[in-house]
């Protein structure tokens, strides 16, 4: 009898724990809903935005003589974009909408450092900076787009000045519904996209210091980083049905107790490895799978998209020689290193053991995914894991694909990548 009461007591924590597991989850998929909503409305009008800094590279003098409908095109297909203004040699030339801006004409960045720095930022990355969210002199809050704009694109020696895309920071967070979490226990850090490092900007900064869960929301170039915490307190109903359970669950012993148990851990399983790579945290095969297939489908459009069959050489070596647990690490490095060396819209994820695959969205040439896969071989086999006294340098060889809707399926462009992964670890051996 005393083994039914203790089991009782067992199942009835369990699905109070299911409950308030169910509710953490709520919290969860609340938040990458408002994260994923939020990223996709900021990198459209930072594409859009990026379109135009396009056409001020290839020709200045006709953006500048076009500037106005220039900017009202970018105004009108943008959502949050409350204005935009370029700035050759980092002096403000023009602004659009021209009312309500007049003042900045002429603003010389350098004269105000705190501007000025994010303004070098970009021209140091060479590629889009976003700055803030900062409150704005003329009132609301924005987070503002830095493009820098260069006379020798691809060489980007020779300076021409900045584009500025001032994002409305309220209309954004409304939008992607981050507003309408603003009374729960969630807070969002990251000014001028210093993840962990950047100023709390949404929310109380001590739900930081006891985060049950933190993620982050890819910006350009950058990151802001979610924190949130679970209410741990169940409801009254709740209590009182678990009392009338508790009492009923006493008669009917172990049996239901083990068939609980079961389907809870079944749940939990389920959840944890639908569509991510447990040691890495990439996407997995399933996920890599769907996607590209997703891509293909007539929804979709086709697009064209490049894969990257990436292999690590001599993994089993790295077992053998150090072990499982060197392996694992040198396997978390790579990863770690295939996703710093992409863009923020590729997919990365690993598919095997040793084996990642890229999925680069927007690329029809294969020789342009042949340097961004030599690219990404240079900086990764650049890096070393130290373990213990051992310095262990990972080695890649990498098959390039691009998918052409009119004449390959998604079996044929991964065969391909695989079949030019295997002639490039060939080449290595016999070099």
């Amino acid at each position: 009898m005393l083994a039914v009461i203790q089991a009782t007591d067992i199942i009835v924590g369990l699905l109070k724990e299911r409950e308030q597991t169910k509710q953490n989850e709520r919290l969860r998929e609340v938040v990458s809903l408002a994260k994923s909503k939020l990223e996709a409305e900021l990198f459209r009008d930072v594409f859009l935005a990026d379109s135009l800094a396009t056409v001020i590279t290839i020709d200045p003098q006709i953006a500048i003589d076009n500037w106005t409908s220039l900017g009202k095109k970018l105004m009108s297909k943008s959502t949050h974009v409350r204005n935009v203004g370029i700035a050759p040699n980092d002096v403000i030339l023009l602004n659009y909408p021209p009312k309500g801006n007049e003042k900045a004409i002429g603003l010389d960045f350098r004269t105000v450092p705190k501007q000025y720095r994010t303004v070098l930022k970009a021209r140091q990355l060479q590629d889009v900076f976003l700055s803030g969210p900062l409150e704005l002199v003329q009132g609301g809050m924005a987070v503002i787009a830095r493009f820098p704009v260069f006379n020798d694109y691809p060489e980007n020696k020779d300076y021409w000045g900045s584009i500025s895309v001032v994002i409305d920071y309220q209309s954004l967070m409304r939008v992607s519904g981050f507003s309408a979490l603003s009374n729960a226990p969630i807070a969002i850090r990251g000014v001028d996209a210093e993840g962990d490092n950047g100023e709390v900007f949404f929310g109380d900064k001590q739900i930081f210091q006891n985060a049950d869960f933190t993620t982050s929301i890819n910006i350009p170039n950058g990151e802001w980083v979610v924190g949130a915490q679970f209410d741990r307190g169940v409801p009254l109903n709740l209590s009182r049905q678990l009392l009338a359970l508790r009492i009923g669950l006493i008669s009917l012993g172990l049996l239901i107790f083990a068939a609980v148990f079961a389907l809870w851990r079944s749940y939990r399983v389920v959840r944890r490895f639908a569509h991510e790579d447990e040691l890495t945290g990439l996407y997995n095969r399933r996920y890599t799978m769907n996607h590209l297939n997703q891509l293909t489908a007539d929804s979709y459009k086709r697009q064209s998209f490049a894969v990257l069959n990436i292999d690590l050489n001599g993994f089993k070596a790295v077992n053998d020689t150090y072990g499982h647990e060197a392996g694992d690490q040198l396997l978390k490095l790579v990863a770690n290193e295939i996703l710093n060396g992409v863009r923020m819209t590729d997919v990365v994820a690993r598919v095997g053991g040793d084996e990642f695959i890229v999925i680069m969205h927007r690329v029809k040439h294969e020789d342009s995914a042949q340097r961004l896969a030599d690219c990404l071989r240079q900086k990764i086999e650049h890096r070393v894991l130290h373990w213990g006294t051992a310095t262990i340098q990972p080695s890649l060889s990498i098959g390039v694909a691009v998918f052409n809707a009119s004449e390959h399926t998604v079996k044929d462009v991964l065969i391909r990548a695989d079949e030019a992964m295997y002639r490039d670890k060939a080449q290595q051996r016999t070099s």
